[in-house]
């Protein structure tokens, strides 16, 4: 038997540091600092070959490209705590100029726009009390969500194997016990590209039990549930964005928990309308955290206002239940391998 063994070159470039992000009024704007000159592309995932979303510059060690909010899948996402809106995107650096190569890399860049907070006031005269107050100010719990690897002690996970074992948990730390509750609602899942689909109603039920079912509250601040890894044909990256809902915890009672009926298979809904259009509130102040046609362009601005108005109607439909509700968004990610199998036939 002859074994040969070889050694590929991969290509003599890679990129220097963390890419610098501007985010601009009505585009954001990243740039890559390259080891040797860039010879290669600068491109949104999955539009290669759409004019605009792609930028070829080379000859310079720095390779960048700019995506405006109307264009290139940019989706924008309302945030309720804290107030604004998240505008986000993928953007691969391919050093090859034909093909994708182990030195390539793919990024997901997002802004926050903050929407601006307005002072109003009025001048009052009281008289005197009698009677002194001592107030305490009790600080929000801070809720994040993670993906973990088998089960609730496992680690989280970035990457996965489409039918791997993990365990989705959604935790809030207090300064202090026995005070908060919290139930997790109104989840989705999408590629990046404006394809979300629900998975969790708004009131904290699952939809589709081969996705996610019905969680568990182990503690007041705690939900989580197992799950196997799945993904969108031909997408490799997962978007999950949940609410939280607190509460402030009777003395002396349980939290409330949703009241859930054992969700079928595939019953997860699909959103009408793309999320990759529109343009941060005005007034809103830009802050970092890492051409189509205008019938086209209309059609899917009317699909995100049609979004926008069903999300607000949830979500003016729990605070009508719990007016003292307060409600933060959280958000994870996970990158998908394929399961590949080889079959060999051999036909006589």
């Amino acid at each position: 038997m002859l074994a040969c063994y070889i050694n590929a070159i991969p290509v003599d470039n890679n990129v220097e540091g963390e890419p610098e992000v501007e985010c601009g009024p009505t585009s954001i704007t990243v740039n890559f600092n390259t080891r040797n000159p860039f010879e290669g592309h600068v491109y949104v995932k999955g539009l290669y070959d759409q004019q605009g979303c792609r930028n070829d510059e080379g000859g310079r060690q720095v390779a960048g490209i700019e995506l405006p909010f109307d264009s290139c899948n940019t989706a924008r996402t309302r945030s309720l705590n804290p107030k604004g809106v998240f505008v986000s995107n993928t953007v691969v650096i391919s050093f090859h100029p034909q093909f994708v190569t182990k030195v390539d890399r793919a990024y997901r860049i997002q802004c926050f726009y903050m929407e601006a907070d307005k002072t109003v006031s009025t001048q009052i005269e009281v008289s005197d009390l009698t009677t002194a107050f001592q107030t305490q100010i009790v600080p929000m719990p801070v809720c994040k969500y993670e993906i973990l690897d088998g089960g609730p002690s496992g680690q989280p996970i970035q990457f996965a194997v489409i039918g791997q074992q993990v365990y989705h948990k959604w935790t809030c730390d207090s300064e202090t016990t026995d005070t908060f509750c919290a139930v997790v609602h109104s989840c989705t899942v999408d590629d990046g590209n404006g394809d979300t689909v629900q998975i969790l109603d708004d009131e904290g039920c699952a939809l589709d039990r081969f996705l996610l079912n019905n969680l568990e509250y182990p503690t007041d601040l705690m939900a989580g549930q197992e799950a196997h890894v799945y993904k969108y044909a031909d997408r490799s990256q997962l978007f999950y964005q949940c609410q939280i809902s607190i509460t402030i915890k009777d003395p002396g009672s349980e939290c409330a928990r949703p009241t859930c009926a054992e969700p079928q298979g595939f019953g997860a809904t699909k959103l009408a309308g793309p999320t990759s259009t529109g343009t941060a509130a005005a007034g809103g102040t830009p802050a970092q955290t890492g051409t189509a046609t205008g019938g086209r362009r209309n059609a899917t601005a009317r699909g995100v206002q049609n979004l926008e108005i069903e999300q607000l109607r949830l979500l003016r439909k729990r605070s009508v239940h719990s007016p003292d509700e307060q409600v933060m968004d959280v958000r994870t990610e996970l990158s998908t391998l394929d399961v590949m199998q080889a079959r060999n036939f051999v036909f006589l």
